[in-house]
């Protein structure tokens, strides 16, 4: 049987989008103090391009109950992760407009296939329901539930409101929903304040996709899906569109012009990850060198604590950067930060060490151009413990993902 899904309204992607969060919203029950790896919050709201490196970063989409006017809009027991169904030129487009219109809508997103989330569980809304029943139920929680006669627990997650009048009427929508059936970390029920702990969609996919607004915004998701791959994390990035790139969006409303479109967005880090095993052994040499080279005399008196010290790279497309990664000489930690263990003074005290450190990243900076600092943590070896200590380059956007860049 011929299937006729070759079609200008059909796509093989579901789409995740992000929207402005606003801390005073009545819609949003819970912040996290912590929202994940390199993020910094200082103002009233968090805007869709925070949020989508955010996802990316933590490699997951969080599940949420969806409130709007204060009611959970996800019905049921299980908190869910929604996803439109619509073409990336007609969502492209309805993103925009929405947002110009300060509505629940941006058209930053991430674009997954909708093969691996349908064997992962996702599944097209409920709009409605047949003959007269009766609303939902709201307990004491905010939950609200059907009766189970009426809608099985196990589906009430797909419910969308349509009204008979057509007065509410998101159809135009084409959402899927993913469920999130495990326990939701809560205490008193508010949510864990830490980002890392709060559950939802892994995003172990293949052929992902990114949608942002500039050239600049797509540096830094390359830099974050650059992370992604250094830590072994599962999955893979096929594209990142750039929607100032797209003259029209008439090109991309027929599926060839997708497919060009996606072509020419194509994710490539083989210039990062390819690298002559000769060039890679010179720089891990020169790397050795510049070790030598530090100066180790009036070193500061002070201090005799012990912990671990690292050399943070900072720069993690250079290319003395990508030999050492490939010479597995690289911890990428939790956070995101390039670290060697250099073993430089390792029988000083931890004063001392980071002394060093610093004046090894002075070298590598004098020799080779690359940026460097120190990362250590007093009383333990583990690069992720606290207390930590370092000097961190929080003028680099790349590495840090400020909520003040919309």
């Amino acid at each position: 049987m011929t299937r006729n899904d070759v079609r200008f309204d059909l796509s093989p992607f579901l789409i995740h989008f992000f929207r402005k969060v606003r801390y005073e919203d009545a819609d949003m029950t819970f912040y996290p103090d912590d929202w994940g790896p390199g993020a910094i919050t200082e103002d009233d709201h968090v805007p869709p391009f925070f949020l989508l490196r955010n996802a990316i970063r933590l490699n997951r989409l969080w599940a949420t109950w969806s409130q709007r006017k204060g009611k959970r809009t996800i019905h049921g027991p299980d908190p869910a992760v929604c996803f439109t169904d619509m073409p990336i030129a007609a969502f492209i487009e309805a993103g925009e407009a929405r947002a110009a219109k300060d509505e629940a809508m941006s058209p930053i997103a991430l674009v997954l296939p909708k093969a691996e989330l349908l064997a992962a569980g996702a599944i097209p809304a409920i709009y409605g329901r047949s003959g007269t029943r009766s609303g939902p139920r709201t307990g004491r929680d905010g939950r609200r539930t059907f009766p189970e006669a009426e809608l099985p627990p196990i589906e009430q997650f797909r419910y969308v409101t349509l009204s008979a009048d057509g007065r509410i009427d998101w159809t135009h929508e084409r959402e899927w929903r993913w469920p999130f059936r495990g326990t939701f970390p809560e205490q008193d029920g508010i949510p864990s304040p830490d980002g890392r702990a709060l559950p939802g969609l892994d995003l172990e996919f293949e052929g992902k996709g990114v949608i942002v607004q500039s050239r600049s915004q797509a540096e830094r998701v390359r830099h974050d899906i650059l992370v992604q791959h250094d830590r072994g994390t599962r999955g893979s990035y096929r594209f990142v569109i750039v929607r100032d790139d797209i003259p029209s969006m008439t090109h991309l409303r027929e599926p060839d012009g997708v497919q060009e479109a996606l072509r020419a967005a194509a994710m490539d880090l083989s210039d990062l990850l390819s690298m002559q095993r000769s060039r890679r052994n010179r720089l891990i040499s020169a790397f050795g060198q510049a070790i030598d080279g530090v100066d180790a005399t009036r070193l500061p008196n002070t201090g005799r604590q012990d912990g671990g010290c690292w050399l943070w790279l900072t720069d993690i497309a250079h290319e003395m950067t990508r030999a050492l990664v490939s010479g597995n000489m690289v911890h990428v930690d939790q956070e995101g930060r390039y670290l060697i263990d250099t073993q430089i003074g390792r029988r000083l005290s931890l004063a001392r060490r980071e002394e060093l450190t610093r004046r090894l990243a002075d070298v590598l900076l004098e020799r080779h151009e690359l940026r460097a600092t120190y990362h250590s943590v007093q009383g333990s070896c583990d690069p992720d413990a606290m207390p930590n200590y370092s000097k961190p380059p929080l003028h680099d956007r790349k590495i840090y993902n400020y909520a003040t860049d919309g």
